[in-house]
């Protein structure tokens, strides 16, 4: 990689490809704009150069990365942004905490007061966002992200007070701090963990409570509900072994959150799985670790096919899941990709309705990287 002197660093400026300190931290992705702050962070720690394969890029430059199945084109400009600097912010963030840096809220204040409100304004396209597949970030950054607009999502829809979403949605950008204190092989290693290796992970959610309220100053609410996450339905979660209604409800909604974004994720043991194949093991859970009233309300929320999934009709067209109607999980809408003569549609939108056309009907989501592949 390329290295940069941080004095010749610039406000504002872009590159093709994703910027890292010491080669492995990453200070911003790929077309993200260098803050102020970040070159004021990196001359305070005493970084000199960054290291990037990529070269600056105009205001006026497309991303990379987008093709015919990208769901981009249906988030606005303004959302994606904030989106993707949350994301930015997040890694930072994260980054931090693993170098044991001294921590301040205030790129946590700055999500809450700029990205969350838009995303309460912007449901349906905030949605779309948690279905991107959003390369070179750390994981815990984009499980945050992703998870503070579930979150927030299954909030609205259970008509939660906004001061109690408000904490929900921190809760959700920092659940996971505490894996920032677990080693990185144990993190890494591909397979079954043991059983000494298994209990260090689980202590990450006392780690969280203890730096949401210690370290970060946050409401006692949000530590406890960060701490919550991995307690179960039936009791048989940790750390406390808090069961049904005992178990907060922030902790209730990331609890069905939190499970479906790790199984998007990629894992060293497996690939990131479907939307509609993660849906699937979650409704499967039968009220062994999730609230069943509150997942009945996530389905309703995503739909047995979340947006943003690639599925193929009954006549061989190919459609991505646009719209969700809560009273017909099965039937949704979609926009056509590959009619059934395997062509293009010549309307660039074009628009099916599975509620209103009966004679068509969903034979199985497929994967878009294959898509793009054939």
């Amino acid at each position: 990689m390329k290295k940069i002197p941080v004095v010749e660093l610039e406000e504002g400026i872009k590159f093709d490809k994703p910027v890292y300190v010491d080669g492995e931290n990453l200070l911003v992705p790929e077309n993200v704009a260098i803050r102020r702050k970040d070159i004021e962070r990196l001359i305070r720690w005493g970084v000199e150069t960054v290291a990037t394969d990529g070269n600056p890029v105009s205001e006026e430059a497309p991303e990379s990365g987008s093709d015919q199945i990208s769901m981009e084109g249906a988030v606005s400009t303004n959302l994606m942004l904030h989106y993707t600097n949350a994301i930015s912010m997040m890694d930072q963030f994260f980054s931090d905490c693993r170098k044991g840096l001294n921590l301040n809220k205030e790129d946590i204040d700055v999500i809450m007061a700029e990205f969350y409100p838009l995303v309460l304004e912007n449901i349906e396209e905030s949605l779309i966002l948690t279905t991107l597949k959003k390369e070179g970030e750390d994981p815990l950054s984009l499980s945050a992200v992703n998870n503070l607009i579930l979150s927030t999502v299954l909030g609205v829809n259970i008509k939660i007070p906004s001061h109690r979403l408000q904490s929900i949605a921190s809760a959700a950008l920092i659940h996971d701090i505490g894996m920032t204190k677990i080693p990185q092989d144990i993190i890494k290693k591909k397979g079954k963990l043991s059983p000494a290796e298994l209990e260090t992970v689980k202590t990450h959610t006392v780690y969280a409570y203890r730096m949401a309220i210690k370290d970060l100053s946050l409401a006692e609410e949000v530590g406890r509900i960060a701490m919550s996450h991995h307690e179960r339905w039936d009791g048989k979660g940790y750390p406390r072994g808090l069961s049904e209604n005992k178990i907060p409800l922030g902790g209730r909604i990331l609890s069905v959150t939190d499970a479906f974004v790790a199984m998007r994720r990629d894992r060293p043991d497996r690939d990131s799985l479907l939307g509609y194949t993660a849906i699937r093991q979650i409704l499967n859970d039968n009220s062994r670790r999730f609230d069943p009233d509150i997942l009945k309300v996530f389905i309703r929320s995503i739909g047995i096919y979340p947006r943003g999934s690639i599925v193929i009709l009954n006549n061989g067209s190919i459609g991505k899941i646009n719209r969700i109607r809560s009273a017909a999980p099965l039937r949704p809408g979609l926009q056509i990709l590959v009619d059934e003569k395997g062509r293009k549609p010549r309307k660039e939108k074009e628009f099916i309705d599975l509620f209103t056309e009966k004679d068509l009907f969903i034979t199985k989501a497929v994967d878009p990287k294959e898509l793009v592949k054939s």
